[in-house]
């Protein structure tokens, strides 16, 4: 079912939201009489996307609509753990999207270029070179013999799998209201590697020590798509986001003013009210979050140090 399939309607459903039954409205701001009273409108959650949209989130309007396009399915919640979390490679496809978010669109945020600065900043970490070397191993390289790794083109599903070797954190709380918000939220940006293992005699010791020869390195971004916990996410009418302040003011108590936001309906929206439409509509599916990759040309030779299976 689409979101166009919905029209305007005063019928209660699956989907429908209140806030604030009894709430009063000050028609005329900044005069000082008694607030009217009013009767707020219901929303229905499935408008949100259509009100992304019309916001210009067209990346987080679509996210929000895949959710509700898809058959119920509540992620796991070990799949937000990254030490259980199931490998790239084995997801099914109903439960991962790698096609809306791009890394294009995700740079025009400058939460996401300082994220992309700071994952290219741990590329030859003590934790990036003991999970480079894992990779390695993993991929059967025989040291001494040169040994490609990855290679350029890959999507970010087969360089999670394959080549990944850091992570940079993406969005805060705090952050403006804007599409990447919307989408992502808090989120997290991951670089991989390509290029070549190989190996050197030191001319010292006369023992072998092992190099990573860099390529390229590749940026993109991973992240869950689902309504567990009890997150606020913001009061909405069906063609907006109320800003911080309104949210602010449209919290007010029952019985004090309320800024006007027309004939609108309008609601405060949490993660409950996704679990419960999904829960009565059979119809609601978390899912993972790959981007595209972001390709960066780099010249940088890691030391490999001492490899994890050498005796």
């Amino acid at each position: 079912m689409s979101l166009n399939d919905f029209q305007l309607t005063e019928a209660l459903g699956p989907d429908t939201l209140f806030l604030l039954a009894n709430a009063t409205l000050d028609t005329e701001s900044g005069k000082h009489h008694a607030p009217k009273e009013v009767m707020v409108k219901r929303l229905a959650l499935t408008r949100l996307p259509g009100a992304m949209d019309r916001m210009g989130w067209y990346t987080a309007g679509a996210l929000m609509q895949r959710w509700f396009d898809n058959p119920a399915w509540t992620m796991p919640a070990e799949w937000k753990n990254p030490r259980t979390q199931p490998g790239s490679m084995s997801l099914d496809a109903s439960h991962c999207d790698d096609r809306i978010v791009t890394m294009e669109w995700a740079m025009k945020f400058s939460s996401c270029r300082r994220a992309v600065e700071v994952a290219a900043g741990r590329i030859a970490t003590n934790n990036a070179i003991d999970l480079l070397q894992r990779r390695l191993k993993a991929a059967r390289w025989v040291p001494g013999a040169p040994f490609d790794l990855g290679f350029y083109g890959m999507s970010a599903i087969q360089m999670d799998a394959v080549s990944q070797v850091n992570i940079a954190d993406l969005g805060d709380t705090l952050d403006t209201l804007d599409d990447m918000y919307g989408a992502l939220g808090k989120a997290t940006v991951k670089v991989g590697v390509v290029g070549t293992a190989y190996s050197e005699l030191d001319p010292v010791t006369n023992r072998a020590r092992h190099y990573f020869k860099v390529a390229y390195l590749g940026f993109y971004i991973r992240d869950n798509y689902d309504f567990n916990g009890s997150q606020y996410l913001g009061t909405w009418t069906e063609n907006r986001v109320l800003s911080k302040s309104e949210t602010i003011l449209s919290l007010t108590p029952s019985g004090q003013s309320i800024i006007h936001f027309g004939q609108e309906p309008f609601a405060a929206v949490s993660n409950p009210d996704f679990r419960n439409y999904r829960s009565k509509t059979g119809k609601g599916g978390d899912f993972v979050i790959y981007s595209d990759v972001l390709w960066r040309r780099h010249e940088q030779v890691i030391d490999l140090g001492k490899l994890q299976w050498e005796a």
